[in-house]
């Protein structure tokens, strides 16, 4: 059976963006939709409610009522994340989700975090190399933590400020750094 473009990208196929139709076609249109609906509720008025309704439609009505986004925001293709419940997500959330992000129930992430599944083919830049991103439950990201492609933050993980996640987190750890290394388990006593 042959893989759609979605499924190609998250499984790490590489992917031609100047020469392939089915990026052309399908997620170039959704980037344009995603980059428009940001613009829409990157300036709208701190109305909680009318906000909550535009992130909503920006996820195409699967955000769930108890988890929010604040903006701003840029989010690249909404189509390939999905977010569980009582996600609270702080301003300045950057998503390149070619590969697919999945964020848990009860996950808070800092301001200015970025979720960065894509990465390009050295000897071709043209050329993408995507891998998913899985945020379990209840992790916490700190403010600007980047998450590089491929990386699992494991259930009850916390990721801090300024950390760049190249490799999975280990659940019930704080990580920091960059490269990001284990700090401390959260099972242990001062």
């Amino acid at each position: 059976m042959t893989k759609n473009i979605h499924e190609r990208l998250e499984s790490g196929e590489p992917v031609n963006m100047a020469t392939d139709a089915d990026y052309r076609d399908i997620i170039v249109p959704e980037m344009d939709r995603c980059r428009r609906m940001c613009f829409k509720i990157n300036q709208t008025e701190p109305d909680f409610m009318k906000i909550h309704k535009f992130v909503d439609e920006l996820f195409e009505g699967r955000l769930p009522q108890t988890s929010h986004i604040i903006p701003p925001m840029q989010i690249d293709k909404a189509q390939q994340i999905t977010i569980g419940e009582r996600v609270f997500i702080n301003h300045g959330l950057t998503c390149m989700a070619a590969g697919s992000i999945t964020i848990e129930d009860d996950v808070m992430i800092g301001p200015e975090a970025a979720l960065l599944t894509a990465n390009h083919d050295f000897d071709n830049l043209m050329v993408l190399k995507c891998k998913p991103i899985v945020i379990k439950k209840k992790a916490w990201i700190g403010a600007r933590a980047i998450i590089l492609p491929g990386v699992t933050v494991g259930e009850g993980a916390v990721v801090a400020s300024g950390a760049v996640v190249t490799k999975d987190v280990t659940p019930r750890t704080i990580v920091g750094g960059n490269p990001a290394k284990i700090i401390r388990y959260l099972d242990e006593r001062l």
